[in-house]
This record gives C-alpha cells, sequence and structure tokens, in this order.
C-alpha cells in the first residue's frame, strides 16, 4: 500500500521530468535550425554583395539581399538576428549605392557630353545660346553634386562595414563575411571615382560660356 502511494507521485514527478527535458530538447533544436538559417542568409547576402562590387552590379541584387533582411529572425537567439540584421543591412546599402553610382556615372557623362556639344557651337553665340549653355553646365554640377554624394556615403559604409562584422565572425565565421582586402579594394575604386568625378566637375567648371 504504501509503495503504491510513493509510486504515484515518483510517477508524476519523472513524467513532469521528461516533458521538461523533452521542451528544452526542442528548443535547443529550434535554436540550432534558427541559428543555420540566419549563417545561410548571411552567406548569402555576401555571396550577392561580391556580385555587387563587380562590374553586374544590378537592382535584382539589391532586391535579394533585401528578401534576406525580412528573413532574418531568431527569437531563440535574438542577439545573433541583430548581428545579421546590421550586416545584411549595410550590404544592401553597398549594393544599392554601386547600382546608383553606375547609373549616375552615365547621367553625368551624358549632361557633361551635352555640355561639351554645345560649346563646340560657341560661334553661334547669341542670348539662347548663353541660356542653353548655363542651363547645361547647371545640369552637370547637379547631376555630379548627386554622383558626389553617393560616392560619399558608400565610402562611409565601406568604412562602417568592419565594426558590423565583428559581432558575427565567430558565430557564423569569417568565410561568410566579406573578405577584408576585397572591402579595402572596393573602397579604394570608390574614392578614386570620386576623385575622377571631382576633377571631371573642375574641368566643366573652367568652361567660360
Amino acid at each position: 500500500m504504501v509503495a503504491r502511494r510513493l509510486a504515484g507521485p515518483a510517477g508524476i514527478v519523472l513524467i513532469a521530468l521528461a516533458l521538461v527535458a523533452a521542451w528544452l530538447a526542442y528548443g535547443a533544436a529550434q535554436k540550432r535550425a534558427q541559428q543555420r538559417h540566419v549563417a545561410e542568409l548571411v552567406r548569402d547576402s555576401t555571396e550577392k554583395l561580391r556580385q555587387a562590387l563587380g562590374p553586374n552590379a544590378s537592382p535584382e541584387l539589391v532586391t535579394s539581399i533585401d528578401t534576406n533582411l525580412r528573413s532574418v529572425k531568431a527569437p531563440r537567439d535574438p542577439a545573433l538576428a541583430d548581428a545579421a540584421e546590421q550586416y545584411i543591412t549595410g550590404a544592401r546599402e553597398i549594393a544599392r549605392r554601386r547600382v546608383a553610382v553606375a547609373a549616375l556615372e552615365r547621367k553625368a557623362a551624358a549632361s557633361r557630353a551635352a555640355l561639351a556639344g554645345h560649346m563646340a557651337r560657341a560661334s553661334r553665340r547669341n542670348d539662347a545660346w548663353l541660356r542653353d549653355a548655363l542651363a547645361l553646365k547647371k545640369r552637370v554640377e547637379n547631376d555630379h553634386f548627386e554622383l558626389d554624394v553617393t560616392l560619399k556615403a558608400l565610402d562611409e559604409l565601406f568604412y562602417s562595414l568592419p565594426e558590423s562584422e565583428k559581432p558575427l565572425a565567430p558565430r557564423v565565421g569569417a568565410s561568410a563575411l566579406l573578405d577584408e582586402t576585397l572591402a579595402a579594394s572596393a573602397r579604394k575604386e570608390t574614392q578614386d571615382e570620386a576623385s575622377r568625378a571631382a576633377a571631371e566637375l573642375s574641368r566643366v567648371r573652367n568652361i567660360l560660356p
């Protein structure tokens, strides 16, 4: 009789312990799955970023990285999710500005060409010609201003990228992140582009209609 009485509470305790153990195991499995998912999103975003740093940057790459950003969720490891979100946000903004820079450089080049063509017809100087020349120069100024702002923002993003990689590297591995040498090279290229654009604008400013 006594043994039967003890068996009842003991059995309940064992069942409770088994349920707790199963819940903890389920939670641990969920956490590992979420960590793997976030790590894969980071790796894919880095690969898309590498492509954006090449000659074929496209809006589709920006969209893909943005999709990854919206999928970063790890309720059982919020620190990892937060770090990944910061890194992927930076990757998206770099890719976005790479696409923008390519378009703005083409636009600025077209504006300079239009002004150069107009100046080549200087023999036809009159009030209308002068007004058009001033309008074309203003367009060049505006296009170069927009290009300069975008290049400076891109340079700043490259500068801050390593900081966003620090908390992620121990969690996802350095190979899942943008290589430091590639980032430095891309930043130098951005700075060179800014210098060339400034030189082109300075040359145009010296043209007096």
